[in-house]
């Protein structure tokens, strides 16, 4: 299967922010993040990342993500690569 890459922004309710969910899915799923952009307080959490591997990991993780209450939003046009 190939590898893909996709942005999406992360949207995390108040119980998440100081949970960490990110190294856990990169732990429990083959992939790899690039962080963009973050701002993480004690009641908000957003964060803009790539997410690159094979595709089935990919989805497997973004599900893992929504199933846990963080809204996952794609990307369209990358802000720091136009």
């Amino acid at each position: 299967m190939a590898s893909i890459k996709k942005l999406v922004e992360l949207d995390y309710p108040t119980e998440l922010v100081t949970e960490p969910v990110l190294s856990h899915m990169i732990k429990k799923y083959d992939v790899n993040v690039n962080l963009r952009r973050a701002s993480i307080t004690k009641g908000f959490g957003y964060v803009q990342m790539q997410i690159e591997g094979e595709e089935q990991e990919v989805k497997k993780a973004l599900a893992d993500l929504t199933g846990k209450g963080i809204d996952v939003h794609p990307i369209e046009k990358d802000v720091l690569e136009s």
